[in-house]
């Protein structure tokens, strides 16, 4: 009978019945579950708030019913989002003290 000391053996025995063999698979399966559940859920779908239709993350407004979803800081003028307090460019307040309330 041939021996195989190289592939499927290690040190004699066969590598299926080492622990750390298993322990590898099981980290392995551990680490692709949880990349599948973080994709998973950076996936889901964006909706509008006005109509509930799905929307992409890059849309300034909603194509169904016209809702702003992004706007413009009146100071920098980089794109924001309508529920943000403050602009993370330049730290302008997005509303005012009458929209806050």
């Amino acid at each position: 009978m041939m021996n195989c000391t190289w592939g499927y053996t290690w040190h004699g025995r066969y590598l299926y019945h080492s622990w750390l063999f298993w322990l590898l698979v099981i980290a392995a399966a551990v680490v692709t579950l949880l990349f599948l559940l973080n994709h998973r859920r950076r996936k889901q779908q964006l909706r509008c708030s006005g109509c509930q239709s799905p929307v992409e993350a890059v849309y300034l407004r909603c194509p169904e019913c016209g809702q702003e979803l992004k706007s413009h800081c009146r100071r920098c003028h980089h794109i924001v989002d309508n529920h943000w307090q403050y602009c993370p460019h330049c730290k302008e307040a997005l509303r005012s003290e009458a929209e806050k309330e």
